[in-house]
């Protein structure tokens, strides 16, 4: 993440066509028409100006701390960014009270700010809570203490608070189900410290679901994360810093980017939704309790000719998950799910890729009784099998 990629040249010479057009356009690929009226590229500047004004106040600079131990000094491990997406005004009077309403108060003893970053820029080098994290606002130059409440060790976010006397006002999280790629995006962060808060750039949504296959500590693939694709140019220090809509909404967490010579420009974001989901956990000291089915498989997609006969995989079947092993005393275990099943649906799900059953274990929790089934093919037959977790 530490080169500098090219900023957003392309989309400024796509919007200059887009100059005082006033013309009926035509997509041949869908026969699509669209009426285009009184666009203009100042208009257009105007609203990203307007959009990272209303929105740079809540994104903030974080600094995590290493102490030095008997000295009591405090060096600086590493710096990213945050963001706030909730806020608590406190009264003089000891109440409570909603931050809309305190805009005129005189009576607000302070402000209680909540803000989301990723895991790794909180944590120190043994996976545990830095032993100092602040807050850092550039435009005042203020530097303010911060707790950590809790981080999520599988998703790369983490949830901490502060106090702080002046307003800021909060960002709303977007339904990040209704990206489209090309919708319009705007990255706000302190790319390579502090020294740079505030920068901004600006793209596009690339692919609005994109799923990663993450391996554990053995090397085994049992967890695959999701994704918001962006070619927004991030970097280093751009790290828990938000990805904003048009409308001033995080639709994501910046997290990370691929890095090579022959790759450009491909940045990733937790999604807002699922960033909201955990928050709500987290801001409880909870982490979340993932549920898991207990098997190791392989996509009948990718079988070659020898493989189906091998594992005697009907040649008109394809899609599917072939179970070679089922982990003991596991949820598949116990629903009967054998080794040599090919899993058909899952949750109601046709299945054709092994992130699509992680992606649906996200919605069940170990523990809580939820139920639903799945349909597997088993020696010619289909069967349907309830799955209690």
């Amino acid at each position: 993440m530490k080169k500098i990629v090219r900023l957003f040249i392309i989309m400024m010479i796509s919007l200059l066509t887009l100059t005082g057009c006033q013309n009926l356009i035509t997509n041949e690929i869908y026969n699509k028409s669209y009426q285009v009226e009184d666009i203009s590229l100042e208009e257009f500047e105007d609203l990203v100006v307007s959009v990272v004004e209303k929105t740079s106040p809540a994104v903030l600079g974080i600094t995590n701390y290493t102490s030095g131990g008997i000295t009591g000094v405090y060096s600086v491990c590493c710096t990213g960014s945050g963001v706030i997406y909730r806020g608590v005004a406190h009264m003089k009077n000891g109440s409570e009270a909603a931050l809309i309403d305190t805009l005129d108060s005189t009576d607000v003893e302070y402000y209680e700010y909540f803000f989301v970053t990723n895991r790794h820029v909180v944590l120190n080098d043994n996976n545990q809570i830095a032993d100092k994290i602040e807050v850092y606002f550039g435009d005042t130059d203020i530097a303010i203490e911060a707790t950590i409440i809790q981080f999520d060790p599988q998703v790369d976010l983490a949830v901490g608070t502060f106090n702080h006397s002046k307003y800021i006002q909060p960002l709303d999280f977007a339904d990040s189900d209704q990206l489209k790629a090309g919708n319009f995006a705007i990255a706000i962060g302190s790319p390579s410290g502090h020294d740079y808060y505030g920068s901004v750039t600006f793209g596009i949504i690339s692919f609005p679901k994109r799923y990663i296959a993450e391996a554990n500590s053995a090397g085994v693939s049992e967890w695959d994360a999701e994704y918001v694709q962006h070619d927004v140019a991030i970097n280093p220090g751009n790290s828990g810093g938000p990805l904003i809509s048009m409308a001033g909404e995080i639709i994501g967490i910046n997290t990370m980017k691929f890095v090579s010579d022959d790759i450009d420009n491909m940045g990733f974001s937790i999604p807002s939704n699922l960033v909201g989901t955990i928050v709500a956990l987290l801001e409880q000291g909870l982490q979340p309790s993932r549920a898991k089915l207990g098997i190791m498989g392989r996509e009948i997609r990718g079988f070659a000719t020898q493989d189906r006969l091998e594992y005697d995989v009907p040649s008109d079947l394809a899609y599917g998950i072939y179970v070679e092993e089922v982990t003991a005393g596991g949820v598949a275990e116990n629903a009967n799910l054998r080794s040599g099943d090919i899993i058909l649906t899952f949750d109601g799900v046709e299945i054709r890729y092994s992130y699509q059953i992680r992606a649906i274990l996200n919605n069940f929790v170990i523990g809580s009784g939820q139920t639903t089934v799945i349909t597997v093919y088993r020696n010619s037959e289909i069967l349907t099998i309830p799955i209690t977790f």
